[in-house]
C-alpha cells in the first residue's frame, strides 16, 4: 500500500466537538474472557468529541482512576474499547485493524457484579451501568460472552435493556481467537456506525486524459480503491452528460491499482503507439470525441455519476491544455472536478510519462494515485492468477496486487506482519475452479525461511500465507497455483529477515534513520532524516507506517541535487498542545562540512486526531536560527565574552558537525516560558578549552517567531532572542534528544559526538534533568545496550508522560549505518526501501515524584 493520507474521509468527519450533539455511551462490555474483558465506547451523536481528560472507573466512582485521552478523538458513529489486555494482542484476538481505536491495560477490572463509569474531561459522569445477573435476577452475565445494549437502554443504566452476544447477531458478533464471542469496535446504536477497519472497495477514477494528438486521444480511469471494481453496466459521455452514452463493460473486472484506457483509436494500434502490453485494458473507437473545453463524465452500473472533469483552458484560468501532452491528476484533484488540479505530463515525470509514437507525451495504463500498485503485463493468457487481496491485507505490509512484492522481518517478533496477520491470497482460474489449483509456497533459502516456516491456510479462492523466518538474510518466497492442464500462475516476495531484537523491541519497517518523534495515542509521529516525510507508525507492532505526510514542498528548499531537494536532516521535536515543532539539524554536511542551508529549518505543524486517526498540516517556519546564533554568540549577545562559544568556527565550511567543535542540533523542547523552545546541540561540547560540556540554549521566543511567518515563508533573520546558554554536564557526551515531562522535568538521551562503540563516553545514557540552569543533570541507571546495538538512540517517543509514577519509557535507534542482513549493505542505502528498518525498544523509568513547593514556601502534600 501507498502511504497516502488515506484517513482526510475520517478527518472530515471528525470536525469539532459539541456537547449538544455528541453522546459518547457505553454500548458494550464483557467482565471475563479468554481474550481480556473490555467495554466499548460509542460517539452516539452528530459531531466529534475529544477524549482528551476522560476517564474510566468501576463501583469506585472515581473520575480519573484510568485515563482513556490516548484515545483521541472519537468521530460520530465511531466506537473505542479499554481493556485489561496489551492492546496489541486484543487486535490480533478479535482481528482488529490498526486504525480501531483500542486503550489497553486497563487496571480496574470488572467483577461478575460491578458498575462501569464513563468520565469527561470536567469529573462529570456522562454514562454508567450497574450490572450483575445475581444482583438483578434475570439478567445476562457477560463471561466469555458479550453484552450489547438496545436502543431504548442506550445511557438509561439499565442492565435488562442489555442483550448476549451471538455470532452473526444484528451487532456483527464473531468469535474472538480463544472463542469469546461479540462485537468490539463497531456498533449499531449511532445514527451512522463509523467503521475504520472498513475496506474502501472499488473506486474508480478520472486519473489521466489527453483531448487531441497524432497518437490519438485518451481517458484513463483507475481503480484508486481496495477492492476489485466490476464495470458491468458502467459508461462514459462528455459534455451532454447522459449515462449510458458509450459502454465500458468491456473493461470487465478492474484491480485495485489498475488503471483502463478509453480512447477514439483501434485498441491494438493504440497499444502500439504507446509501447503497451497485452494486459493493459483498452476500449478503442470512441466516437464521442473530446474538445478543448469538455467533460469527462463517469457514470456506474446505476446511473449514476462517480466522477467528473471539466477542463477549458480558455475559460478556466491557469488550467492546462491537453493537447500533445495528456494531463494527471494530483491527490487533492481526485475525485473532484478541479481543472486547476491538474497537470501537464513531461517526459520522466513523477508518473513516469514518455513519448509516444507520434510524439505525444504520457503515461496511460498506471497511475501513482491507485493506493496499490498493479502490473497488468504479468502472468500469462489462461493460467492461473494469484492476487494480494489489499483489502484483507494488514496495512503494514505494502504489496502490489499481483506480480510480487518485498516483506522485511525479523526473527522471534510476534508482532511481525507476515508472521502475525499474514498475507491474505486471492486465487483466480479463467480456465476452471480456483478450488481445484493445487497450490503450494516456497521459500529459496531454507537457512532464512524454512519450508515449515511458510502456513498456507484457507481453501477455494481465499488462502492466507503467514511467513516465519529462523535465519538471518534474503530468500524469495514464491506462491504458485498449478491448474489440470498444468498451467501455473505466481506471486513473488523479496524476503529479508534480520537477527533477533528481543522481546520488548520492535521493528519498524520503509525508513532506516529514526531521529525524531512524537506520540499520538497508541500511535507515533517518526521523521527520518533522510527525508521530509513524518511517518505514522503504531507504537507496538513491528512493519511499515500506516501514513505519511511529507513537508517538501512547504519549506522553501534551495540546495537541489539532481533536481530533487537535498534532506532537511530533521533531528528533533516537540510538542505544545495540538502544534508540533520539528528542527533539522542546521549542520554543514557529514563527511567534508560542505554547506547544507537544507538543514536551516525549523517549522511547526498541527496535529489533528490521534492514533491511526491523526494527521499533520503545515503550518509555518523560520529559516535563520543558525545566523541568529551565531551572530548572538559573536555579538556578545549573552555577555560572556565575543565568540565564548566559538559558533562561527563550528559552523564554518569544512567543519564537519560530528566531532566535539561541530555544529549539530539534534534535539528540541518545549521551554517553560509561553513562547520558547529549548535547542539542544549534540555539537559543539563546551568550553571551548575542555569541550566537555553539553550545550542548550534557550530561544526564548522561537515559537512566536514560526508562527509571525508570512505565509509560504519565513520572518526575517535577527527575530530570535535567547537566554544565556546553559551547559549541562553529560559525563563527555553530547545531547542526542530531550524532551520535557509531564511534571516540568527533562529527559536527555545523551550520546557521543561522533560514533558511539558502547565505551562511556561513546555510548549512550539517559539522563533527568530539574529544567533550571543551576542544577546538574541526574545519570539514570538504564542499560540502553540492546537497543544501542541497533544503531544510535536519537529519539524519546512518550517522556512526556513521565510524572513520577512508573513508565515504560520508548526509545528509537537511527539504524541507518546497521547492517541487518548479513550481506554488508547498511540500512539506509538497502536498494528496496521495504526492506530499510529502526528498532524501538521500551526501558522501565522509575522516576521519584518531583519535590515542588508552594509559593509560600509550604511543601506541596
Amino acid at each position: 500500500m501507498k502511504i497516502v493520507p488515506l484517513l482526510a474521509l475520517a478527518a472530515s468527519l471528525a470536525g469539532c466537538a459539541d456537547a449538544a450533539f455528541a453522546q459518547v455511551r457505553i454500548t458494550e462490555f464483557m467482565y471475563s474472557g479468554a481474550d481480556g474483558e473490555f467495554v466499548e465506547i460509542t460517539n452516539t451523536g452528530a459531531s466529534a468529541v475529544d477524549l482528551t481528560g476522560w476517564s474510566f472507573d468501576d463501583d469506585s466512582n472515581t473520575a480519573g482512576s484510568f485515563l482513556i485521552g490516548a484515545l483521541g478523538t472519537l468521530a460520530a458513529g465511531e466506537s473505542a474499547v479499554i481493556t485489561e489486555a496489551p492492546a496489541a494482542n486484543f487486535r490480533t484476538a478479535w482481528q482488529r485493524c490498526a486504525a480501531a481505536k483500542i486503550i489497553g491495560g486497563n487496571a480496574q477490572n470488572l467483577s461478575r457484579n460491578d458498575v462501569i463509569n464513563l468520565y469527561d474531561a470536567g469529573g462529570v459522569r456522562v454514562d454508567t451501568l450497574r450490572f450483575g445477573d445475581q444482583t438483578f435476577p434475570g439478567t445476562i452475565r457477560t463471561q466469555n460472552i458479550a453484552g450489547w445494549v438496545s436502543a431504548a437502554g442506550l445511557g438509561a443504566d439499565t442492565i435488562a435493556q442489555w442483550t448476549l452476544a451471538t455470532v452473526g447477531d444484528a451487532e456483527g458478533s464473531h468469535a474472538a481467537t480463544l472463542g469469546d464471542v461479540g462485537s468490539p469496535g463497531v456498533s449499531t446504536r449511532s445514527a451512522a456506525p463509523f467503521d475504520p477497519c472498513a475496506p474502501v472497495g472499488p473506486r474508480m477514477r478520472i486519473t489521466e486524459y489527453l483531448y487531441d494528438s497524432a497518437d490519438g486521444e485518451f481517458v484513463e480511469f483507475t481503480n484508486v480503491g481496495d477492492a476489485p471494481a466490476d464495470m458491468t453496466g458502467w459508461s462514459f459521455d462528455d459534455d451532454s452528460n447522459v449515462a449510458g452514452t458509450v459502454a465500458l463493460g468491456a473493461f470487465g473486472t478492474v484491480q485495485p491499482g489498475e488503471s483502463v484506457l478509453f480512447t477514439d483509436r483501434a485498441a491494438p494500434a493504440f497499444r502500439t503507439a504507446w509501447q503497451l502490453c497485452s494486459g493493459v485494458k483498452v476500449v478503442g473507437g470512441n466516437t464521442t470525441g473530446l474538445g478543448r473545453a469538455d467533460q469527462i463524465n463517469l457514470y456506474d452500473a446505476g446511473g449514476t455519476r462517480v466522477d467528473r472533469l471539466t477542463y477549458d483552458d480558455q475559460t478556466i484560468a491557469g488550467s492546462v491544455r491537453a493537447k500533445d501532452r495528456s494531463a494527471w491528476v494530483s491527490a487533492n484533484g481526485l475525485g473532484a472536478d478541479q481543472a486547476l488540479e491538474w497537470t501537464l505530463s513531461a517526459v520522466g515525470d513523477v508518473e513516469d510519462s514518455r513519448t509516444a509514437a507520434a510524439g505525444a507525451i504520457g503515461s496511460p495504463g498506471a497511475s501513482t494515485r491507485s493506493l496499490f500498485d498493479f502490473d497488468p503485463c504479468a502472468g500469462s493468457a489462461g493460467a492461473p492468477v494469484v492476487t494480494v487481496d489489499v483489502a484483507a491485507t494488514t496495512r503494514r505490509l505494502d504489496l502490489a496486487v499481483n506480480g510480487g512484492g518485498a516483506v522485511a522481518a525479523t526473527i522471534g517478533d510476534t508482532t511481525d506482519p507476515a508472521a502475525a496477520d499474514g498475507i491474505v491470497l486471492s486465487l483466480a482460474d479463467p480456465d476452471g475452479d480456483a478450488a481445484a489449483l493445487t497450490v503450494e509456497a516456497t521459500s529459496s533459502n531454507l537457512a532464512v525461511v524454512a519450508a515449515d516456516g511458510l502456513a498456507l491456510s484457507g481453501s477455494g479462492a481465499a488462502r492466507t500465507l503467514r511467513i516465519t523466518p529462523t535465519g538471518v538474510g534474503y530468500s524469495t518466497i514464491t506462491v504458485r497455483a498449478t491448474d489440470a492442464g498444468n498451467l501455473s500462475g505466481t506471486y513473488t516476495l523479496a524476503y529479508a529477515a534480520s537477527a533477533s531484537a528481543g522481546a520488548t523491541q520492535r521493528a519498524f519497517t520503509g525508513a532506516s534513520d529514526a531521529s525524531a518523534a512524537i506520540a499520538s495515542g497508541d500511535h507515533m509521529l517518526v521523521a527520518d532524516d533522510e527525508g521530509q516525510r513524518l511517518r505514522l507508525y503504531p507504537r507496538d507492532r513491528s512493519g511499515l507506517a500506516e501514513n505519511g505526510f511529507d513537508f517538501t514542498a512547504s519549506l522553501g528548499l534551495t540546495d537541489i541535487d539532481g533536481g530533487v531537494p537535498r534532506e532537511v536532516d530533521i533531528e528533533g521535536a516537540a510538542r505544545d498542545g495540538d502544534t508540533v515543532y520539528w528542527t533539522g539539524s542546521h549542520s554543514n554536511k557529514k563527511d567534508n562540512g560542505a554547506a547544507r542551508p537544507n538543514r536551516q529549518r525549523v517549522f511547526a505543524t498541527q496535529l489533528a486526531g490521534s492514533g491511526a486517526a491523526a494527521t499533520l498540516q503545515y503550518l509555518a517556519r523560520y529559516d535563520h536560527l543558525r545566523t541568529d546564533l551565531v551572530a548572538w554568540d559573536s555579538g556578545n549577545g549573552h555577555g560572556l565574552g565575543a565568540d565564548a562559544l566559538g559558533l562561527a568556527a563550528s559552523t564554518a565550511i569544512g567543519v564537519w558537525p560530528e566531532r566535539d567543535d561541530g555544529f549539530n542540533i539534534e534535539g528540541l523542547a518545549i521551554a517553560p516560558d509561553a513562547a520558547g523552545l529549548f535547542v539542544a546541540f549534540r555539537a559543539p561540547l563546551l568550553p571551548l578549552a575542555q569541550r566537555h560540556d553539553a550545550l542548550l540554549v534557550h530561544a526564548t521566543n522561537l515559537r512566536s517567531v514560526i508562527a509571525s511567518a508570512p505565509p509560504g515563508g519565513s520572518a526575517a533573520a535577527g527575530s530570535a532572542t535567547f537566554a544565556a546558554p546553559i551547559l549541562l554536564n553529560l559525563g563527555g557526551r553530547g545531547i542526542r534528544d530531550i524532551a520535557r515531562t509531564a511534571d516540568g522535568r527533562y529527559l536527555i538521551a545523551a550520546g557521543p559526538t561522533a560514533t558511539a562503540n558502547g565505551v562511556a563516553p561513546s555510548d549512550f545514557r539517559l539522563y533527568l534533568w530539574s529544567g533550571d540552569r543551576g542544577d546538574a543533570p541526574q545519570l539514570l541507571g538504564n542499560d540502553l545496550a540492546s537497543i544501542a546495538a541497533a544503531g544510535s538512540i536519537e529519539t524519546l517517543v512518550n517522556a512526556d508522560a513521565a510524572n513520577g509514577d512508573a513508565l515504560l519509557l520508548e526509545l528509537l535507534s537511527d539504524s541507518g549505518d546497521t547492517i541487518w542482513y548479513a550481506d554488508g549493505i547498511v540500512a539506509k542505502d538497502l536498494p528496496e526501501p521495504r526492506h530499510r528498518k529502526f528498532v524501538g525498544a521500551r526501558v522501565p523509568l522509575d522516576l521519584a515524584p518531583l519535590d515542588r513547593l508552594f509559593a509560600d514556601g509550604f511543601e506541596s502534600p
